[in-house]
């Protein structure tokens, strides 16, 4: 996971995760919501231990994949960073976010950094530095194979890098499950925080509602993986904040 550390910390008055309530969600119509270069067969992908999470990192011969519209104001595009997981130790409970109190077996975030400022450093700096796409798991019987062999690309591969510090090559596509979750009519979406220290509120998240199908086996090579201490990261979510006056919104069409 990208180390936060070094940037200037903001006033902690707006944290992430969160339960989304749908009784206090408002609705509200954005501009159409535009993904763009995510799921490409062009140039690289590598798959990287860094001792918290397994992150996919987009490189090579590729355009850059970015995110612009919906709640994301001005006009601004912003440009993938990293993709990482979260998860915990039974298929019960790994998500950071929940829906009305109800846990899923693990969770996606693909951080986007916003391309006016100069680097995702200062990014940490600004309310509108970051967008992270949040997207939900739940371990589901063999009912749905076409879903569980496109996460193969990603989970069939994190035997190869349990240690810390460790990485490999993945298929270029390899998030090209992420492209049926994002075609949905509605999402959720406010302003927080980033999910490990120091917390800086810098991201505009946007939460998928789509529930994406593992099997327990792929989610368990997940614990497989160690961190700087030789230790198996049974667990690496963050518990669910209070909310401090956010606005949760639901995004219709």
């Amino acid at each position: 996971m990208t180390s936060y550390t070094g940037a200037i910390g903001l006033r902690k008055s707006g944290q992430s995760p969160i339960d989304i309530i749908d009784k206090i969600v408002r609705p509200k119509r954005f501009p159409p919501l535009i993904l763009n270069g995510h799921w490409l067969k062009d140039g690289n992908a590598t798959l990287f231990n860094d001792g918290e999470t397994a992150n996919i990192f987009l490189n090579g011969d590729r355009i850059p994949s970015t995110v612009f519209g919906g709640p994301l104001v001005n006009d601004d595009k912003y440009e993938f960073h990293n993709a990482h997981f979260h998860w915990g130790e039974n298929d019960c409970r790994g998500s950071e976010h929940t829906i009305n109190g109800t846990w899923f077996s693990m969770e996606c975030h693909v951080m986007h950094w916003n391309r006016k400022y100069l680097t995702f450093e200062e990014c940490l700096r600004h309310r509108d530095g970051l967008c992270a796409l949040a997207y939900l798991f739940l371990v589901q019987s063999r009912s749905c194979q076409y879903n569980h062999i496109k996460f193969d690309r990603i989970s069939e591969n994190l035997q190869y890098i349990q240690n810390v510090g460790s990485e490999i090559n993945i298929s270029p596509n390899s998030l090209c499950w992420m492209r049926e979750a994002t075609d949905c009519s509605s999402y959720y979406t406010y302003q927080g925080s980033i999910t490990v220290e120091p917390y800086w509120e810098c991201v505009t998240w946007i939460i998928f509602p789509v529930i994406i199908p593992v099997q327990s086996c792929q989610l368990n090579e997940f614990r497989k993986l160690k961190n700087k201490n030789g230790e198996f990261i049974k667990s690496n979510w963050r518990d669910v904040q209070l909310l401090r006056g956010q606005r949760i919104f639901l995004a219709i069409s």
